[in-house]
C-alpha cells in the first residue's frame, strides 16, 4: 500500500510539471553570469603570458536578492602543465572578491588554456561557473611588443585590479603603452605597477592619478605634481610611460583626444616602495569613486610593453 501510494505521489508530480533538483547549477563565460543568489564575474577575463611565467585575475562575487551567505570558489584547468589557485576560497556574506592565479610551466605549450571557476553555495546547492583564457606564448615570441587581450575595466569599490605583465622586464626598464577612458568626471582613480614582493597582494605603487577635481596627475615619490591637464568622461587618452630601473626614475606622457603628445612629467621618482626593484610582476588600477556617479569606472585597453 506504501509503494502504491509513493507510486501514485510521484505520478502527480510528473503530470503538473514538477522536478525536484538536487542541485542548481548555472554556466557562464567572458565577463561573468549569475543566479537567483549571487553573480560571478572576472576581471580581466583574458590575458597573455610567456611558458614559465603566471597571470592574476580578480574574481568577484556580488550578492544578489538579499543573499548574505558563503560562497567556495574553486578553479580547474584545461590543461595539466597549467594549475590554478586562490588566494583566498571562501567568500562571506554574499560579495567579496579573490585573486585566482593561473601558473604555467616552461613546457606548457604555445595557445589558448581555458581555466573554469566555480563557485558554490553548498548550503543551498547553488553554483555558477565562468571560464577565464590564458594565452600561453613561447618565451623568444614575447620579447618585442606584446599586447594582453581586451580591456580591464575597474568599477568603483572593486579593489585594485592586479594583472601580470606577459613577460619579465629587462633589468634596465622598460616602455609600456595603454589608452585610458574614465567613464565619469570627478574620479579618484589610480594606475601604477607593482614589484614582486611575498604574499598575495604586493602594493600598487601610484603613478597616474585621475583626481577628483578632474586632472590627470602624476606621481614624483609619493606625492602628486599639480596639472592642468583636464579629463573628460568618455574619452580616450593614450599613455607612454618608461621606467629607468637602475635610476628608480620614469617619464609618462600623454595624448588627449584629436591632440598631440604631450609630457605629464619626466625624469620623475618612483614611489617609495618601488624603489630598490629589479623587476616588475604587473600593473593594476584602483577606482575609489566619482563626486558624480557611484557607477564609476576606469577602463584600460591595449597594454603593450617593450
Amino acid at each position: 500500500m506504501r509503494k502504491l501510494a509513493l507510486l501514485l505521489a510521484a505520478l502527480f508530480l510528473v503530470a503538473n510539471g514538477c522536478v525536484i533538483s538536487p542541485r542548481r547549477s548555472v554556466g557562464g563565460s567572458g565577463s561573468g553570469g549569475s543566479n537567483s543568489e549571487f553573480s560571478l564575474s572576472a576581471n580581466p577575463t583574458s590575458q597573455s603570458v610567456s611558458a614559465g611565467a603566471a597571470a592574476t585575475f580578480t574574481i568577484s562575487v556580488r550578492a544578489v536578492n538579499g543573499f548574505n551567505g558563503t560562497v567556495t570558489l574553486s578553479a580547474s584547468s584545461a590543461s595539466s602543465t597549467v594549475s590554478a589557485s586562490f588566494d583566498n576560497t571562501t567568500i562571506t556574506g554574499g560579495s567579496g572578491s579573490a585573486v585566482l592565479t593561473v601558473s604555467t610551466t616552461t613546457t606548457t605549450p604555445s595557445g589558448n588554456v581555458a581555466v573554469t571557476v566555480t563557485a558554490t553555495d553548498t548550503t543551498n546547492n547553488v553554483s555558477q561557473n565562468i571560464s577565464v583564457n590564458t594565452s600561453v606564448q613561447a618565451a623568444a615570441s614575447m620579447a618585442a611588443l606584446v599586447p594582453a587581450a581586451g580591456c580591464v575595466n575597474s568599477p568603483a569599490g572593486s579593489g585594485v585590479q592586479r594583472v601580470s605583465l606577459p613577460f619579465t622586464p629587462g633589468a634596465h626598464g622598460f616602455t609600456a603603452t595603454f589608452d585610458v577612458t574614465p567613464s565619469a568626471g570627478a574620479m579618484d582613480a589610480s594606475l601604477g605597477f607593482f614589484s614582486p614582493t611575498p604574499g598575495p597582494h604586493p602594493p600598487l605603487s601610484q603613478f597616474i592619478h585621475f583626481s577628483p577635481a578632474g586632472f590627470i596627475q602624476a606621481a614624483n615619490g609619493d606625492a602628486l605634481i599639480p596639472s592642468n591637464l583636464s579629463y573628460t568622461a568618455g574619452q580616450t587618452y593614450h599613455f607612454r610611460l618608461t621606467e629607468n630601473l637602475p635610476a628608480a626614475t620614469y617619464s609618462v606622457f600623454v595624448t588627449p583626444p584629436g591632440a598631440a603628445e604631450i609630457p605629464l612629467g619626466t625624469n620623475l621618482q618612483v614611489p617609495t616602495d618601488q624603489r630598490g626593484a629589479t623587476t616588475l610582476a604587473g600593473w593594476g588600477l584602483l577606482v575609489n569613486g566619482s563626486l558624480n556617479t557611484d557607477l564609476a569606472t576606469l577602463a584600460v585597453c591595449n597594454f603593450a610593453l617593450r
